[in-house]
């Protein structure tokens, strides 16, 4: 994924005080508006059950609609026809849930339902999608084991890329029912969602899931049961059509009871081309506990990408490890990845993220989240809340924000209910605190006013790092008095400037990180500054 078109240069080191729309919740819970089960588009699953069934609306065939719910404030409150889209995709193991052990999996899961809720009222169009589910994940052969996960993950990209064509469809062709700018689109993923995510900001081209042999084929039956050789790629797009869902069309034969299309199974071709010509780029992804398949996706140019993860996470490494998933009682291993520490720490090295780390935040989670990774790296959050029994290590809090119903049939004591929903909403706060200020970021740079109505002082700090030589330069407003902290907060310089720029000596302080706070006029801005 190359959409680079972030004014990343304008926005070096100024900052401004963003606060309303796209950043507040200025709407409430009774003035937005649900639009459920929208049919985005519709593909091969070759895992759909299809038995006959008179409330069965995959009877006959193996096409299966992708649906998604849209959140939005109602139209009654809100007359914006460009807002910015938020797409959650959900977690679960790429297995349907019931299947997949866990309470979890679908569209309505907690987390993802109240995420959605939260961006509505910030006057975003927030998406929880479905997308293609299942794989051979507890086959005794590695072949059919990898293989089918990696197709899951890619029919997902395949589902993801529909989409985002779909939203640019509805705005383009179709009178923007949705009130959107779909060029103005970002992308969560929630555990396996997060998957999603990093795979749709970083695979561009087909070697990228072809060419590395942990993805080859060892032994000689294909997971469509068809004859292959040891070195073939599970990805063969003669069957399943490229990453941006494109080739192999399958052949459409007429259509069920249900309005679902049936399809010609003696033709080779498995793949449902959905909105063609429509373009799929987002501007930026943020994964919540997921990993990237291979690390050597990721490269200069794709877009900025924001984590949290859970440094004791047992099924998606950290770092790099193996994917264990868990199918009752046992845990099969699947393929090696990069987690999400290799991952952002990657990404910020090839200046992907720069437009984050080029804007000094300063607010508490943003910088504590620096100290909770090995080597301070920007741009991702650690969640730190190891395993109660060491013994044990896959009963682990890998995902706080979720809660779900104590009697639900699927809990088992691998995945019991770690938290009520309070606490669970209360990490959903420290998510939100984490990636909505970089959301805003990223939006200005397109030119969306995320937040404009209350900006008014703005100011430059140069350099950063700096020696002890700090500039302070006011774009607006004279200065008044500027004040150097320390992380706990303890105030270790203070002078009064009365002046619109300022070179401050702080070269007295030690190597370190600090809080540089600014007043003019009765208001305070603050930033992040680093003293080598």
């Amino acid at each position: 994924m190359k959409k680079i078109t972030l004014l990343v240069g304008a926005l070096l080191i100024s900052s401004m005080a963003f606060a309303q729309r796209y950043t507040t919740e200025i709407f409430t819970d009774s003035e937005i508006v649900v639009q459920a089960g929208v049919s985005y588009g519709v593909n091969f699953n070759p895992y759909a059950d299809t038995s006959s069934s008179a409330t069965n609306p995959l009877s006959g065939t193996n096409l299966q609609p992708l649906q998604a719910d849209f959140y939005m404030p109602s139209p009654t409150v809100d007359t914006a026809t460009d807002r910015p889209v938020v797409i959650i995709w959900h977690t679960g193991s790429f297995i349907p849930k019931g299947l997949n052990g866990s309470p979890l999996g679908t569209r309505q899961d907690s987390a993802v339902v109240e995420m959605c809720k939260r961006f509505a009222k910030m006057g975003y169009v927030s998406v929880a999608a479905s997308y293609r589910l299942g794989w051979l994940a507890n086959s005794s052969n590695l072949d059919l084991r990898r293989g089918s996960n990696l197709l899951a993950v890619y029919y997902s990209i395949q589902d993801a890329k529909a989409l985002v064509r779909y939203l640019n469809l509805t705005q383009l062709g179709a009178g923007n029912p949705y009130g959107i700018n779909a060029s103005n689109t970002i992308m969560v993923g929630q555990g396996s969602g997060g998957y999603i995510t990093f795979a749709y900001a970083t695979i561009d081209k087909h070697s990228e899931v072809a060419g590395p042999a942990k993805f080859k084929y060892q032994d000689s039956t294909g997971i469509f049961g068809q004859p292959v050789l040891p070195g073939d790629p599970y990805v063969d797009t003669s069957i399943v059509g490229d990453i941006d869902g494109y080739g192999a069309t399958v052949t459409v034969t007429g259509q069920n009871a249900f309005g679902v299309p049936t399809m010609d199974y003696s033709s080779p071709g498995r793949n449902y081309i959905n909105h063609a010509g429509m373009p799929d780029d987002v501007l930026m992804v943020i994964n919540m506990g997921g990993a990237m398949g291979d690390g050597a996706w990721l490269e200069q140019g794709d877009v900025p990408m924001l984590s949290i993860h859970s440094k004791y996470d047992f099924f998606a490494p950290y770092d790099t490890g193996m994917v264990y998933v868990p199918i009752g009682t046992q845990f099969f291993a699947v393929v090696s990845v990069t987690g999400s520490y290799g991952a952002i720490k990657a990404a910020n090295a090839y200046g992907n993220n720069d437009i984050f780390l080029n804007e000094n935040y300063t607010d508490a989670v943003w910088v504590d989240q620096q100290s909770t990774n090995p080597t301070g790296e920007e741009c991702l959050y650690t969640v730190e809340i190891p395993p109660a029994n060491p013994a044990t290590p896959w009963i682990v809090h890998t995902s706080p924000w979720n809660w779900f119903d104590p009697n639900d049939p699927n809990i088992t004591a691998a995945n019991a209910n770690p938290n009520v929903e309070a606490t669970s909403q209360a990490w959903i706060d420290t998510v939100m605190s984490f990636i909505v200020p970089r959301m805003a970021t990223v939006l200005q740079a397109e030119g969306v006013p995320a937040g404009i109505g209350e900006a008014q002082l703005s100011f430059d700090v140069y350099p950063n790092p700096s020696n002890g030589l700090i500039t302070v330069k006011s774009n607006s407003m004279v200065i008044d008095r500027v004040k150097i902290l320390d992380v706990s907060g303890r105030l270790v310089h203070e002078e009064e400037i009365n002046a619109t720029r300022k070179t401050l000596h702080a070269e007295h302080l030690s190597s370190g990180m600090y809080l540089l706070k600014i007043s003019s006029n009765g208001q305070e801005m603050t930033k992040r500054i680093s003293i080598r």
